[in-house]
């Protein structure tokens, strides 16, 4: 199943990155690098989202809708 969440992506005054995801508030991450914290982000989602899944939890559905490219 795919799904797309929405991000926030803040940072501080002393190099670091943090990455929330609203709709899933158990997802935080942090990095030196945005890049980073995205994808630290994204594999915590992705495993929260499996664990729930086989659980028979609810998974949050998409809260986004993206277009993306490749250039």
């Amino acid at each position: 199943m795919i799904r797309r969440y929405k991000v926030e992506v803040t940072s501080d005054n002393q190099g670091w990155v943090s990455v929330r995801v609203p709709s899933v508030p158990e997802i935080h991450a942090e990095a030196h690098t945005r890049e980073q914290a995205i994808q630290f982000a994204a594999n915590s989602l992705t495993s929260h989202l499996k664990s729930l899944a086989e659980s028979g939890g609810s998974v949050p559905d998409s809260d986004i809708d993206a277009i993306v490219v490749d250039i």
